[in-house]
């Protein structure tokens, strides 16, 4: 099937359109976070994101890189990626994967010595963390509207010649300078908040924690991650508690007070928030799933 819609997303196989060299397209318009990617690679394929809206972290080994409306984010293939302890942020985000081949051949309709320069130049992109261009978002439509169109005799020259635009304005943006990532003392913030995410975690014991005004941390927290610090906590928390729920013998009541909510009512409220389901449901879906009565 080429084309398949998952309520708030879509997802592309231009294959079907004659473009083999790209597996998947998608786009995602999310109006709460969802659960965020667990580490993954994708052999053979290069990925390029382009976030048009929101926030959103990636991480790649151990560094941590905070995606802002218009950045462009790329792994390279068979390159480790997740999202970290971050969800998959509410916004709108592209991702496309090209198959680059490892010899002089045909790519994208060029011709093999055309192809053979492009794959170089995608392949020593030197940044992979960049602001991007509304051009981008723009191609992206063009493309996936193009690949609807089932009865165009033109359609497959039209989807090639707007991939290689794409990457060309790709590499145009890769040249400029590089986004900036987390500060030594925020990445160091974000594990504490990760080991002592049962704690309280109040902000001004943050702030304190990195020498600022809470005025200035929550500044430069918001900069730096996108979103305020008790936001981030509180994302946190909730993925922590999807993973306490899913446990046999969890009660909601316990999970909440393990993770320092000041009530049940209070953490089911956040967590419906961030995930869009009650934590009563969460918790039955995953006993029953379980084979727990």
């Amino acid at each position: 099937m080429p084309e398949t819609p998952i309520a708030d997303r879509t997802v592309l196989d231009l294959g079907s359109s004659g473009i083999p060299e790209v597996p998947m397209l998608g786009r995602y318009n999310f109006a709460h976070a969802h659960e965020g990617l667990v580490e993954h690679a994708h052999p053979g394929a290069m990925e390029i994101c382009y976030l048009a809206k929101g926030t959103q972290i990636y991480r790649v080994g151990r560094r941590d890189f905070v995606l802002r409306g218009g950045d462009v984010f790329v792994t390279f293939p068979g390159e480790e990626h997740s999202t970290g302890e971050a969800p998959q942020e509410k916004g709108v985000l592209y991702w496309i994967h090209f198959l680059l081949p490892r010899k002089a051949v045909r790519f994208l309709n060029c011709p093999p010595g055309d192809a053979r320069q492009l794959v170089a130049q995608l392949l020593a992109m030197p940044n992979r963390h960049f602001a991007g261009d509304p051009l981008l978002q723009t191609l992206l439509d063009e493309i996936m509207a193009a690949a609807g169109r089932k009865k165009d005799p033109l359609r497959r020259v039209f989807l090639g010649v707007k991939l290689v635009e794409f990457l060309l304005k790709v590499l145009e943006c890769s040249r400029r300078s590089p986004k900036a990532g987390l500060s030594i003392g925020t990445n160091s913030l974000l594990r504490h908040i990760d080991a002592q995410v049962e704690e309280p975690l109040a902000v001004p014991d943050l702030a304190a924690r990195m020498a600022l005004s809470v005025s200035r941390f929550k500044a430069r927290f918001k900069q730096e991650i996108g979103i305020p610090p008790a936001e981030y906590v509180l994302r946190r928390k909730i993925s922590e508690a999807k993973k306490l729920l899913a446990r046999p013998g969890t009660t909601v009541t316990d999970v909440a007070f393990r993770l320092s909510f000041s009530s049940s009512q209070y953490f089911a409220t956040v967590f419906k928030r961030y995930t869009g389901k009650n934590p009563g449901a969460f918790l039955a879906h995953h006993q029953t799933a379980a084979g727990v009565s």
